[in-house]
């Protein structure tokens, strides 16, 4: 049970659809929203904390018709203090989790198969209408063509909840907000002597489910298909490296969005590019750094819809001051179109700080921090979210890994916004069987 997974949405969560578009596991990802942030390209050291392959606590897997398959299963119990994330109605509940997770792959020299397929079940014991189930399916294959060119794709689908007390979910109550998710993308490679040059495509196709009331008997259902969206996006890196360690970059990012028609709402459709130069540099064998500068700007076409511009701001950090202990950082920016009307796109500039502690082989501590900045542009009013968590993973064996984590969350409100303020304390325990 991951830090920072609260029970809605936390299946198959992907990052931004261009920027998070990088090989991650071999696996090309996309989700709806779009973020100034450029792909760190370094590859973390295989001895540190999180990364390192440990044989007597890592799940063999087995073999079938060619593919290594890596079957698991997660059972969880978690406790919420704040089931609807808000400070007028503030509900506790115990949920019971149930997530089946199955990964195939196949790997040879210059070619690389994955297929993930995951299904779960969250069962909430007091407020039953807040059950969900989520699931998902993603393919991806990378082709390394040569030793200076790469191709990668994939193609994927799922169904998820949306976390409330967030910008895309702050419905008052009902049934979860659910989503479906149908994405595509791809991605070219290719080095010129100090040159590497990046071009990448996806394609998001999100779909809301009409909220139920979650009333007996006959549930009322609200229609949430003004939310539905479309979009279509674009980006190149260029890199240049200027010594052995250090590199310099610039990138272009153009998406198009559009969204469903509703009578009750203005034309949402946007447009949304940035324009991105920075460096990435192993500054020691220990330390990398990243960061990345530029201009945004998310348009619609409706003259009564403000744009939002300003500077697009990136950055990635790894530091391992010892065999023990890993650092990670990472800022990155959202652009979103905001689901108040008249209001707009809102940015989110997030920073997130991880630290994991190897205490021993088979014991490890994990704690992470996440800030969040909502800026709605124009309006008067902004808000602020932190979260923080943190706890012990326990490796038993290869097929047995315990971990319990406790998590804080709170959304400040600044100005007369249509969104409340609220705190939250959940955590929970979690047993993970793998074959």
């Amino acid at each position: 049970m991951a830090l920072f997974s609260p029970l809605e949405g936390s299946l198959g969560k992907a990052t931004s659809c261009l920027a998070g578009m990088g090989i991650v596991g071999s696996t090309v990802i996309c989700s709806p929203s779009a973020a100034q942030t450029i792909d760190a390209h370094w590859g973390e050291p295989d001895d540190v904390p999180g990364r390192g392959v440990i044989p007597e606590y890592t799940a063999p897997g087995f073999e079938l018709a060619g593919f290594d398959v890596f079957p698991s299963v997660v059972i969880a119990g978690q406790a919420d203090s704040n089931v609807f994330s808000r400070t007028t109605v503030q509900k506790s509940d115990l949920i019971l989790i149930g997530e089946p997770q199955i990964r195939l792959r196949r790997k040879d020299a210059s070619r690389d198969y994955q297929v993930d397929a995951g299904l779960r079940r969250s069962e909430y014991l007091a407020h039953s209408e807040q059950s969900a189930t989520e699931y998902r399916l993603a393919a991806s294959h990378t082709y390394q063509v040569s030793r200076s060119s790469s191709l990668a794709g994939s193609l994927g689908y799922r169904r998820e909840a949306i976390q409330r007390g967030t910008v895309e979910n702050d419905l008052v109550g009902g049934e979860p907000l659910m989503r479906r998710v149908t994405h595509a993308s791809f991605m070219a490679t290719k080095r010129f002597n100090r040159f590497r040059m990046e071009v990448r495509g996806a394609f998001v196709r999100q779909r809301f489910e009409d909220v139920g009331s979650g009333t007996e008997p006959s549930s009322i259902a609200t229609d949430q298909s003004f939310r539905n969206v479309s979009r279509y996006g674009a980006q190149g890196v260029i890199d240049y490296d200027i010594g052995g360690r250090t590199s310099l970059f610039s990138a272009l990012q153009y998406d198009c969005l559009d969204y469903a028609h509703s009578p009750a709402l203005l034309n949402r459709d946007a447009t949304n590019w940035s324009i991105t130069g920075g460096f990435r540099s192993k500054l020691t064998p220990l330390l990398y750094a990243q960061l990345g500068l530029g201009y945004r700007r998310y348009a619609f076409q409706h003259a009564a819809l403000d744009a939002i511009d300003g500077i697009a701001i990136s950055g990635d950090l790894q530091y391992y001051p010892s065999r023990l202990l890993a650092v990670r950082a990472h800022l990155d920016q959202t652009n979103t179109t905001s689901p108040y009307d008249f209001v707009g796109a809102v940015t989110l500039t997030t920073g997130r700080l991880e630290l994991e502690y190897e205490m021993r082989r088979s014991i490890s501590w994990l704690a992470a921090a996440k800030f969040t900045v909502e800026d709605y542009g124009d309006r008067d009013y902004s808000g602020r979210r932190l979260e923080l968590g943190g706890g012990p993973r326990f490796r038993v064996n290869r097929w047995l890994t315990l971990e319990a984590n406790v998590n804080y969350a709170r959304r400040w409100v600044h100005g007369p916004a249509p969104f409340e303020p609220f705190s939250r304390v959940y955590g929970g325990i979690s047993v993970t069987l793998a074959r």
